[in-house]
């Protein structure tokens, strides 16, 4: 893979204090990455739906928009192609670099999409809400190119409120959560077809007609002399 160009920069000729505060930079961002400042208990979008948060689509396209308020998650517009794993990592890497003052914007960015997106589901939520717009290929293609591209970077707390906002709201909802999603997967195992429906329904109706003839057959005994 081919990575971006760098300008032809020595470190002789980068001010000392630039240089200073790229590297206290980079160690609070390692530091954020080892303590786990926040910890969640929600792994993907179709969870923070069942916990009845909303999605929409942030008013510009800046990473830095992503902000979470009175139960709505908003996150800025992308499109997904073919190019977008490798402008990404490229960026990634170019915030790696120690020759500039970076807040490793990018590399947050990836890692909380990661979190966001576990599986096809949740692309496919994030299409529905205009958030993502897949060119890619398919929802999954989607959810493998983020679960990959997320390893190893190094993060900073510019989602941390963010990240508390959600989870706060998510302990408040447990309840809900456990039942939504418990439907959704009773649906998703036994109505995974228009023939399981209607197996389901003709099964419930012998059933019905079963305890009605019952409840017949023992009154017409009973009212036998």
């Amino acid at each position: 893979m081919t990575l971006i160009q760098q300008p032809n920069r020595s470190h002789a000729t980068i001010p000392m204090r630039e240089r200073s505060q790229t590297l206290k930079k980079f160690n609070e961002a390692l530091s954020f990455k080892k303590k786990h400042v926040w910890h969640s208990s929600f792994r993907n979008i179709e969870e923070l739906k069942a916990a009845g948060i909303s999605l929409k689509p942030s008013e510009t396209s800046s990473m830095k928009s992503i902000s979470f308020s009175s139960g709505t998650l908003k996150i800025p517009p992308i499109i997904v192609d073919d190019s977008t794993e490798g402008k990404l990592l490229n960026m990634a890497a170019y915030e790696m670099c120690p020759d500039f003052l970076n807040d490793f914007a990018v590399s947050t960015y990836i890692i909380f999409m990661d979190l966001l997106i576990d599986r096809a589901r949740d692309v496919k939520a994030l299409r529905e809400c205009k958030i993502l717009h897949n060119e890619l290929g398919s929802d999954e293609d989607v959810a493998d190119l983020f679960n990959r591209i997320s390893k190893d970077l190094v993060q900073n707390p510019m989602y941390a409120e963010v990240q508390r906002g959600i989870q706060r709201h998510y302990e408040d909802n447990k309840w809900k959560i456990r039942i939504t999603l418990s439907i959704a997967e009773f649906i998703a195992r036994y109505f995974h077809s228009p023939w399981s429906v209607i197996a389901f329904i003709a099964g419930i109706l012998a059933l019905a007609l079963t305890i009605v003839q019952t409840i017949y057959t023992v009154e017409a005994y009973n009212k036998c002399p």
